[in-house]
């Protein structure tokens, strides 16, 4: 019975899909391993003290090797040279965040994403909740590295003064200012003196939560262990079938 050229194909076309399917629960599990071990790396350096960017990201130090580092950076806001994040979201709700460059006493300046802000402020709302403090600030947060470009991403223009961006793009910013810029760029957490409204809301520490890939693995098996035995299933009843004529 298996040897006719129906089941052949079928047994066939069930082993290379349980093959495939098992495969990618084992590729799953992979990447749920990889991303444990990154974020053990990411709450390492988290949970290392705060100490003064120019300490943490000093001469010869490579910036990568600092990202998610918490450090501190004593300077004065440039107001008029924030640039707004756009699409970014705070407990479901859809809004920007506010980047501004803080100079520090060393001439260097560092991009501080400040926080949220909601996208259904009027320009009057907005201007009473944007402006940072004007008087030197004292800040503590986590270093991070520009955001990568997805695929279908919008492009930011390379030339000319830009004042909102789909994403931290430290270089492009950097492009508009007179002063140099370091290359990570500073999620803010806390600030001496605080902000002197509730707007913008700090963005809070990364996000180590491990994603889907643990309930795509067992997606991944449980598909290939229905595939088997419904292959089971219908050998036995074609069995029964040939046993009846």
């Amino acid at each position: 019975m298996l040897l006719t050229r129906r089941w052949i194909i079928l047994t066939v076309v069930v082993l290379v899909a349980v093959v495939v399917m098992v495969a990618l629960g084992f590729w799953q599990l992979r990447r749920l391993h990889s991303v444990r071990e990154d974020n053990a790396k990411v709450e390492a350096r988290l949970g290392r003290p705060a100490e003064p960017l120019q300490f943490v990201l000093g001469p010869g130090v490579s910036p990568s090797s600092v990202v998610f580092r918490r450090v501190s950076v004593t300077g004065r806001y440039d107001r008029v040279s924030e640039v707004l994040l756009r699409n970014r979201s705070q407990d479901g709700e859809p809004g920007s965040h506010v980047l501004t460059p803080l100079r520090m006493a060393d001439g260097r300046a560092v991009i501080v994403d400040r926080g949220w802000i909601p996208i259904d402020l009027t320009a009057e709302q907005e201007e009473q909740t944007r402006p940072p403090v004007l008087q030197p600030v004292t800040v503590v947060g986590v270093l991070f590295a520009s955001e990568r470009k997805s695929v279908f991403a919008p492009s930011i223009p390379a030339t000319g003064r830009v004042t909102t961006v789909p994403r931290v793009d430290v270089a492009r910013i950097a492009k508009q200012l007179e002063y140099p810029v370091v290359p990570l760029y500073l999620r803010l957490e806390t600030q001496t003196p605080p902000q002197a409204r509730e707007l913008p809301v700090p963005p809070g520490p990364p996000d180590l939560s491990e994603g889907p890939h643990l309930s795509y693995a067992v997606q991944w098996f449980l598909f290939a262990t229905v595939a088997l035995a419904t292959y089971g299933a219908l050998l036995r009843r074609e069995r029964r079938r040939v046993a009846t004529t």
